[in-house]
C-alpha cells in the first residue's frame, strides 16, 4: 500500500488492539514506520487518527522495516512508552517473524549469532554483518514443510530476533 493511499479511516481500520497503555496496528509492507534520513512519508504521519480523545498522537514503541508487515506496538502516552520500552529491553515482549521460502535448511532449528552494523549511514537502519557492530542473535525453526509438484518445495520458518 503506497503512503498516499493512507487515510484516517485506513489507520483506524488497521487497529488490532487498544487499551489505556498501547495500541497494536497491522502495519502493511512497503511503507516506513517513520521518516528515515531521506525523509518522505511514513506511517507515523497518520498516527493522529489514533488519538481516541488523548491530546497527543501515539508514538512508536519499536520499529519494523519498510518491507516487513506485522503488528506494530504504539505507546499512547509518555509513561506508556517508557513502560513498553522497558518490557522490550527486558525481553518480556519479543518479535516473531514468519517467512515462506523456497528450499530450506536440513536442520529443524538453528541460531545465528552475528554482530550487526549499518551498511550505509545515509540509508539509515539497513543492517549488515559487521564484526565491530552490535551483538545480534536470531533463532529460527522450521515450522512445517510441504512439497510442490516435481521440481520445487516450500518451507515455513519462524524467525525470532533478540536484537532490534
Amino acid at each position: 500500500m503506497p503512503p498516499e493511499d493512507i487515510t484516517a479511516e485506513e489507520m483506524v481500520s488497521r487497529l488490532l488492539y487498544r487499551d489505556g497503555l498501547m495500541l497494536v496496528v497491522d502495519k502493511p509492507a512497503g511503507i516506513a514506520v517513520h521518516r528515515g534520513p531521506k525523509g518522505g512519508e511514513s506511517l507515523e504521519d497518520y498516527f493522529g487518527a489514533l488519538r481516541f480523545g488523548l491530546p497527543q498522537a501515539p508514538a512508536l514503541a519499536h520499529r519494523l522495516d519498510r518491507d516487513t508487515s506485522g503488528c506494530l506496538v504504539l505507546g499512547r502516552h509518555r509513561k506508556a512508552l517508557a513502560q513498553l520500552g522497558k518490557l522490550f529491553k527486558l525481553g518480556a515482549i519479543g518479535k516473531t517473524y514468519w517467512a515462506v521460502v523456497e528450499g530450506g535448511p536440513d536442520r529443524k532449528v538453528g541460531q545465528i549469532e552475528l554482530p550487526l552494523g549499518r551498511l550505509d549511514v545515509a540509508r539509515g537502519w539497513w543492517m549488515k554483518h559487521d564484526p565491530d557492530g552490535q551483538p545480534a542473535v536470531t533463532k529460527w525453526a522450521v515450522m512445517g514443510r510441504s512439497t510442490l509438484p516435481p521440481g520445487g518445495g516450500r518451507s515455513t520458518y519462524r524467525r525470532q530476533d533478540g536484537w532490534g
